[in-house]
């Protein structure tokens, strides 16, 4: 699937907002990121850009073309660790936000001449005080794109993590989970919208309120469940110290959502189905969520 073939689907679907990388446009020359934005405006859509990893020099060429098609908020990462894991992955987190923060400093002044806001996912890598950070550091343009169940994987709990970013989340991916335990920690399951661990009138009537002018995204999980190994001393190698009883929420949350032990947890793709199968399991999860989303939240999300 192409990014036409993407604003073709959430049209189909009512959608008015579409999240995609420049790369998967068959055309992202001016000429053709021109035509992607008249297209968007054909349907009454808008445009948020997918950066991967923040990268100074990429970003300079990107986010010209990316005005062209209407963008004004620019979705990127700090990193591409999952899971949690930084320990695994950047022994010198200290390091790594600095180089970020050196980053972001480098395209402050690319996003007050195009009048455009970062918006840095926590992609499984950061908690809130590193976005906190990040914030204050590249100022009012830079803010946070809030995937709402992705908090659980660096052991927050999702309501709070949202509370405390506030007004600075520009972009929400909404996304959802079923969490299964392990004897290191538990799995993220990737789970249709409302079938999953949050309550989304909840979080959606919480961030109406909190971040007025963000974009919502519906975002499908990983194919593969995501494993949070938070009982393995490695694991809290990768953050400071935390008091106990800050994670007295995430703790309920936990208590609350675990699914059985012996619940099944593979997707298909995980039990090895065909890929016909597979596109079936992710459509009708897409299907389900839409109709979700429309039948219980019409009057949060406006269709």
């Amino acid at each position: 699937m192409n990014g036409l073939d993407l604003v073709e689907l959430a049209a189909q679907h009512g959608m008015t907002s579409v999240e995609c990388p420049l790369t998967i446009l068959p055309d992202h020359t001016e000429a053709g990121m021109d035509r992607f934005g008249a297209l968007l405006q054909s349907k009454g859509m808008t445009y948020v850009l997918d950066l991967p990893v923040l990268e100074v020099e990429q970003a300079r060429v990107w986010l010209p073309l990316a005005k062209r098609a209407g963008a004004r908020v620019v979705r990127c990462m700090v990193s591409d660790f999952l899971e949690g894991a930084r320990a695994t992955y950047a022994p010198d987190w200290n390091a790594h936000m600095r180089e970020m923060i050196a980053k972001l400093l480098a395209v402050r002044p690319l996003l007050d001449e195009l009048d455009m806001v970062l918006a840095i996912e926590n992609h499984q890598d950061v908690n809130s005080d590193d976005l906190l950070v990040l914030c204050q550091a590249g100022g009012p343009r830079v803010g946070v794109t809030l995937d709402v169940v992705n908090p659980l994987a660096v052991a927050e709990e999702p309501y709070e993590f949202a509370r405390r970013l506030g007004a600075r989340i520009f972009n929400v991916h909404i996304k959802d989970y079923t969490i299964h335990p392990t004897p290191s920690g538990y799995n993220l399951v990737r789970a249709s919208i409302g079938e999953g661990c949050i309550d989304w009138r909840a979080m959606l009537t919480l961030l109406r309120e909190i971040a007025p002018g963000a974009t919502w995204h519906i975002e499908l999980a990983a194919l593969n469940a995501r494993h949070i190994r938070l009982y393995e001393d490695q694991w809290w190698r990768g953050y400071p110290p935390r008091d106990i009883r800050s994670m007295l929420a995430l703790f309920r949350f936990l208590a609350r959502h675990m699914q059985p032990a012996d619940a099944p947890w593979q997707t298909p793709w995980e039990l090895g189905a065909p890929a016909e199968e597979c596109e079936r399991y992710e459509r009708d999860q897409l299907e389900r969520t839409v109709r979700y989303l429309k039948t219980e939240l019409a009057d949060l999300v406006g269709v």
